[in-house]
């Protein structure tokens, strides 16, 4: 009887109020505050005009949004099931979505795209993002940190105010291993269903856009999302393909052969990095001493001119590089890491294989480390006779930090001399204008003697934005007067030659510096400046000039290919087709044919992109793809 009583008193005794009052409280807060995370940390990257509450309400509903909400509550649910600490799951799940957040930040503030779990493949991009690190805090980015501080604070305290006003009930009175066993099965079972969801979600997302949205107050969003986005998750199916390649067969079967040359000539191409046209600056806030674009416009005289459309900002190099050399369009696949990753495990058919088809010697020139973006296997998985990286040049006299484009062309023109094949193919990338902070054995020369001054009013840049602004609009003056003594140099010979220079991206301008060149804005006509690069292609065997007026960088080599008068191949039949369905198709940039902006895909450009994507993920992502021979002339 005094047993039974004393268990009763336990029960109903009044300290199992505030107990429950408590545990109510808590369990509510958790709720809200893992249910404010995801839109918490795209406020904090976005930074809108308007408070968080009114950016929480336009946000309400989004499939991305549940869907990260979603994924965060998995886990904290499992965090907080292992550890039995409210606390520990809040700020196990604030913390690193939030430093996400700043870090994706940094990326967008450079490159217009947000941190992706593939970007930890490059350990070379830690290096430059640790020279901006930087927390000019605004008040979105106030507002946020406050209220993680103080959320987080808010469930330690619910920790301990749990454990001080628990339930009167002592531990004789249940066994406590069952209890464990069954909350770490539960912890486990949230890990299966988040990794399994992650999976169902991302795999049912349709990757071809019906339409094209360039006005977005910001075109990548979604903190979490975008970090487990990977080509992985791609719905497109590779057991279809040969449909694809049947599709683009009969598309093309009437096309008419182009007339062929007699003689083969000696192709010379140079993707010059950060090389943009310097005209599109403004000059409401900088004057220059000199324009840098002066021997670019002298030579547009002799060479055919114009510019291309680029999938990359500030960053990626290897993407315009995979697209020269591939004909694929990188606009379909996550992240630059990811394609460097792929093109190094396997060999992906190209325009080597079409040189070598030709009785061509092919010759790669990078003057850096061989290690970068892992060309060190990916030029001899294309098949490249010769290499030449920075440790084998010749030259290396250096621009401001890395080895300049002239000595770049001295290399091009010893490697063309001591060739004893009669056909060439010379494929080079340039470092010179490339962000000063990449890692490399010479130190940053400060006071180095720039042909071009730069003056800044009005607008206040940091030490380094400067830098690299006066760094970048003097590398593209000088890497015009280096394609010049190359062009020089081959007007004096009798072998026929044509010599190509493209840029793979804009440099890398903050948003600072993009306002003081007049370039901040996500206006169609700021974008289509902002993605587009220049081009040169000079030849001694061919009178004709022709006119790039944005196409895509992957449409290039047809291009090449076509104006040298050389045979087809199956890939640059495919890739005429596509230039006839739209002239520009990039992440940011999208034309019909005829140059006008496109806002929503026609049935036939719809069909023609769903192919597209089916044979460029065939190329890059199949380690047999369907046809091999893709670049073999016919």
């Amino acid at each position: 009887m005094n047993i039974l009583k004393k268990n009763t008193e336990q029960t109903t005794s009044p300290g199992s109020r505030p107990a429950v009052c408590i545990r109510i409280i808590s369990y509510g807060f958790f709720i809200i505050s893992i249910s404010l995370l995801p839109c918490l940390a795209d406020y904090y990257l976005l930074q809108p005009d308007g408070g968080f509450f009114h950016f929480l309400l336009d946000s309400i509903g989004e499939m991305y949004y549940d869907f990260e909400t979603s994924l965060v509550f998995l886990f904290a649910i499992s965090v907080l099931l292992f550890s039995k600490r409210m606390g520990a799951a809040i700020c196990c799940s604030y913390l690193p979505v939030l430093l996400l957040a700043h870090v994706s930040s940094i990326k967008y503030d450079a490159r217009n795209e947000l941190f992706r779990l593939d970007d930890l493949k490059l350990t070379e991009a830690a290096g430059i993002a640790f020279h901006y690190l930087k927390f000019d805090f605004t008040y979105a980015h106030i507002f946020t940190v406050i209220s993680t501080l103080f959320i987080c604070f808010c469930g330690i305290l619910s920790d301990k105010l749990c454990k001080k006003y628990q339930f009167p009930m002592s531990v004789k009175d249940y066994n406590k291993i069952p209890v464990t066993v069954i909350r770490i099965i539960a912890g486990c079972g949230c890990l299966v269903m988040l990794f399994c969801h992650t999976q169902n979600f991302m795999k049912t997302q349709d990757n071809t856009q019906q339409t094209v949205d360039t006005n977005n107050f910001h075109n990548d969003r979604y903190v979490l999302f975008s970090f487990l986005k990977n080509d992985k998750y791609s719905n497109i199916s590779i057991e279809n393909t040969e449909d694809s390649y049947k599709y683009f067969k009969e598309k093309t079967k009437n096309a008419s052969a182009s007339a062929e040359a007699e003689t083969y000539p000696t192709i010379i191409a140079i993707m010059n990095e950060s090389w943009w046209n310097t005209d599109y600056i403004s000059d409401n806030h900088i004057t220059l001493s000199a324009d840098p674009m002066s021997p670019y416009k002298e030579l547009a005289k002799t060479c055919s001119s114009g510019y291309l459309s680029s999938n990359i900002f500030g960053g990626g190099t290897i993407c315009s590089e995979c697209e020269f050399l591939t004909g694929i369009n990188t606009k379909y696949f996550a992240t630059d890491a990811g394609i460097s990753d792929e093109l190094q495990k396997r060999k992906v058919p190209s325009l080597v294989d079409y040189f070598h088809a030709l009785d061509y010697e092919t010759i790669a020139i990078h003057p850096y480390y061989k290690e970068f973006y892992g060309r060190d296997k990916i030029y001899p998985n294309f098949g490249f006779d010769r290499m030449v990286f920075d440790s084998d040049m010749d030259y290396k006299d250096t621009y401001s930090r890395y080895i300049s484009d002239e000595s770049l062309v001295k290399q091009i023109i010893k490697e063309y001399e001591n060739s004893t094949s009669k056909n060439k193919f010379i494929f080079s990338v340039s470092i010179a204008s490339h962000v000063l902070y990449l890692d490399y054995k010479n130190k940053i020369d400060k006071n180095y003697n720039y042909p071009i001054s730069v003056n800044v009013k009005d607008i206040s840049l940091q030490e380094t934005e400067l830098r690299n602004l006066i760094n970048a609009i003097n590398g593209i003056y000088l890497s015009n007067q280096a394609f010049a003594k190359l062009v020089s140099y081959f007007e004096k010979s009798d072998e026929p030659v044509i010599l190509l220079m493209y840029g793979d991206h804009i440099p890398s301008f903050r948003e600072k510096s993009l306002e003081a060149i007049g370039l901040n804005g996500y206006d169609y006509n700021t974008l289509k400046k902002q993605y587009s690069v220049p081009v040169l292609m000079w030849s001694n065997c061919n009178n004709e000039k022709i006119s790039f007026s944005g196409e895509n960088i992957n449409y290039l080599p047809q291009m090449l290919i076509n104006y040298a008068k050389l045979p087809e191949t199956k890939m640059t039949r495919i890739l005429t087709y596509e230039r006839s369905i739209l002239k520009s198709n990039t992440r940011k940039l999208v034309e019909d044919a005829e140059g006008n902006p496109v806002n929503s895909y026609n049935e036939e450009q719809t069909e023609a992109i769903r192919h597209f994507k089916v044979i460029d993920y065939d190329l890059l992502f199949n380690g047999s793809p369907k046809h091999p021979e893709l670049w073999i002339p016919e």
